[in-house]
């Protein structure tokens, strides 16, 4: 039986919500925790690429929502990265499964693995039926009106804990002033935030022979394992990773003033 259960969806294609559901996958892996990574994308799926295991699937999510084929079976170990597997999405889109045939795979994939974590990269028009069952759904949104609209008018269970997660977020200060501030976002949304990511993919292919390696670097790692470890119910801060020093310091003392202000 799995521990625990987030789904990843977004509401705009184009934002990077397969690479965040991959990248937080590393992340617990790396923590040595069991991580099972499900792509329900149905037509277009990403993570076996991501992965570097396009070559070997065989079976796919499809094949578990129709009982063709047992998910362990279909389910595939990620050989660059410890702790992982995943159970790849199908490349053939037939139609969006009905709510009872979401429900019924979600059942079946929570009750056949016994991984610690399970990822699910879920599409926008069935997150509104599991976001109810997850244990929390992270809504994927970049820092563009378009994406943020969408974010905001994501189905979603009254019950469902859901939270936003900022990515490609750059480091540079928006001289333009076209771009909403992180405060706007999570004003227009109305999510509370549960990262800031930055403008640049973990998940990379290092050379045309080894698409499946991730490298390890720790100025785009450390907000998404600090992420990790929220999750999972420890301690991180936020701002690790993206804000140094004194600047880091002083935005987390307003916040707490700001907190103060408003109890």
């Amino acid at each position: 039986m799995v521990g625990k259960t987030v789904l990843v969806t977004s509401g705009k294609g184009g934002v990077g919500c397969s690479t965040v559901a991959a990248r937080l996958a590393v992340a617990f892996a790396r923590r040595q925790i069991p991580t099972l990574l499900v792509d329900l994308s149905a037509g277009n799926p990403a993570l076996d690429l991501l992965c570097g295991l396009d070559d070997r699937v065989v079976y796919d999510a499809r094949d578990v929502l129709h009982a063709r084929i047992d998910p362990r079976r279909a389910a595939l170990p990620v050989v660059s990265v410890q702790n992982l597997t995943l159970l790849p999405g199908a490349t053939i889109f037939d139609g969006v499964p009905g709510e009872a045939e979401v429900i019924r795979l979600f059942e079946t994939l929570r009750g056949g693995f016994d991984q610690a974590v399970m990822i699910l990269d879920v599409p926008k028009e069935i997150v509104g039926t599991l976001s109810e069952f997850a244990d929390l759904t992270l809504a994927v949104s970049d820092l563009s009106a378009a994406s943020l609209r969408a974010t905001a008018s994501l189905n979603r269970s009254p019950r469902a804990q859901m939270r936003l997660v900022l990515n490609r977020c750059s480091a540079e200060r928006d001289a333009t002033g076209v771009r909403p501030t992180v405060r706007e976002a999570l004003d227009y949304v109305g999510l509370p935030l549960a990262a800031i990511l930055l403008d640049e993919p973990l998940v990379v292919a290092d050379g045309a022979t080894e698409p499946g390696r991730f490298r390890f670097r720790p100025a785009f790692d450390v907000p998404i394992k600090n992420l990790s470890i929220r999750i999972t119910g420890g301690h991180a801060p936020l701002l690790s990773g993206l804000i140094r020093g004194r600047k880091r310091r002083k935005i987390l003392a307003d916040m707490a003033k700001r907190r103060l202000e408003n109890a």
